[in-house]
């Protein structure tokens, strides 16, 4: 007997997978939620042999999409058994199959993705009696304008060789093929419309009344999915406002830390320069300062050594009137005194010294004996001596 399988998928199942796809920020993956039907048909040919064929089914009715990748897997592509059984503890059996989305990518299936689609078809054949288990690969591109969007999606599962194959899918409206006989969708034993239909105990005998109960039990069953639904929508615009609100309590409490560090590190700045100036201020006061020659003017003495100095010279004066005149003498300095080069001090670094033996002067070298202690010279003035050196007398 011959063995077909195949994917059908409604456009709005479609059109659900792959707006949750494209919302995604770069890769998504999920469940897909469907049901699984199986006939054996006889195919008219030419031969006298029976055609009997098992046609398996695969009808894809919406999609689980998971809030992040790699939850309920590892990363060698083992499977999670007990986070999977916890988030698939209400609706493990009606999973079919199992979607990954990658944004401008190839949809051919990686070896990790391969090793997950065996774990998950070993998975729900193990716990669920399951032997259909399909893999979807999606992905999508833009343009560079970004006007056209592409979209490319292929089915394919593990067959019984433990090899990746690729499945036949039909969507509806897009891509059906016209040839040979068409028949009508078969429907699951488990779809609402078979629900409703065993539930109103139609009797076949009166079809007219069947159709009025029938459509009585459709209308009832509509109102009711409608008010679970008005419901729902209400509890998700309620959790969109909770979420924009807790948005703009974070974005203010990130401001406010942010506003909060700028002023701690301005603050820690600012004493930091306060403690550097005050410990510039320590060490200024602890050195001793430098004599520097070029800024020294040449009038080494303030007033204070002034007012002296025309003291002594008055005490003096009075001191000498009534004595009789005498030869100058000087006092002695025990400290030798110090000699000032001016012109040493101009002298450039890159000046090389003399290799002279002998000391050689400038005519226009300027020389100023300056003693370091400041002592009283004691000058004994007379009219009839002259002063030694060819110098002015001092008085």
């Amino acid at each position: 007997m011959a063995y077909t399988e195949k994917v059908s998928l409604s456009g709005t199942a479609l059109s659900f997978l792959l707006y949750e796809c494209v919302n995604s920020v770069n890769s998504q993956e999920g469940f897909l939620i469907g049901d699984v039907t199986s006939e054996v048909t006889n195919h008219i040919s030419d031969s006298q042999s029976d055609n009997a064929r098992l046609d398996t089914q695969i009808v894809i009715r919406t999609v689980l999409p998971l809030p992040s990748v790699s939850l309920f897997y590892l990363p060698t592509g083992r499977i999670k058994e007990d986070v999977l059984a916890d988030m698939l503890s209400s609706t493990a059996s009606e999973v079919v199959g199992w979607y990954k989305y990658r944004k401008n990518s190839n949809i051919k299936p990686t070896f990790r993705d391969k090793l997950i689609s065996k774990g998950l078809q070993k998975y729900f054949e193990k716990h669920h009696g399951k032997k259909n288990f399909v893999t979807c690969n999606l992905s999508s591109k833009m343009s560079s304008s970004g006007s056209t969007h592409t979209f490319t999606y292929r089915f394919g599962k593990i067959n019984c060789f433990d090899m990746y194959e690729y499945i036949e899918d039909v969507t509806a409206n897009l891509g059906e093929k016209h040839t040979g006989y068409k028949k009508g969708n078969r429907m699951s034993p488990h779809s609402v419309f078979n629900k409703i239909v065993k539930e109103s105990n139609v009797q076949s005998n009166n079809a007219s009344d069947a159709i009025l109960r029938i459509q009585e039990a459709v209308n009832v069953r509509l109102v009711k999915e409608a008010q679970i639904a008005a419901k729902t929508e209400c509890t998700i615009r309620e959790l969109e406002a909770e979420i924009k609100q807790m948005n703009n309590i974070l974005a203010d409490k990130q401001t406010a830390d942010l506003q909060a560090a700028h002023d701690k590190m301005i603050e820690e700045k600012f004493m930091n320069r306060e403690v550097e100036m005050a410990q510039a201020c320590v060490q200024a006061l602890n050195t001793p300062s430098g004599v520097d020659i070029l800024n020294v003017p040449n009038i080494m003495m303030n007033s204070n050594h002034l007012l002296n100095s025309e003291n002594s010279l008055q005490l003096i004066e009075n001191d000498l009137k009534g004595r009789s005149p005498s030869p100058v003498l000087m006092s002695t300095s025990s400290v030798k005194p110090m000699v000032l080069n001016y012109a040493a001090a101009l002298k450039n670094k890159s000046d090389k010294p003399s290799t002279s033996k002998t000391n050689n002067f400038s005519e226009d070298l300027i020389s100023f004996d300056v003693e370091e202690n400041h002592t009283q010279k004691i000058v004994y003035t007379s009219d009839d001596v002259n002063c030694v050196g060819d110098s002015s007398p001092e008085y």
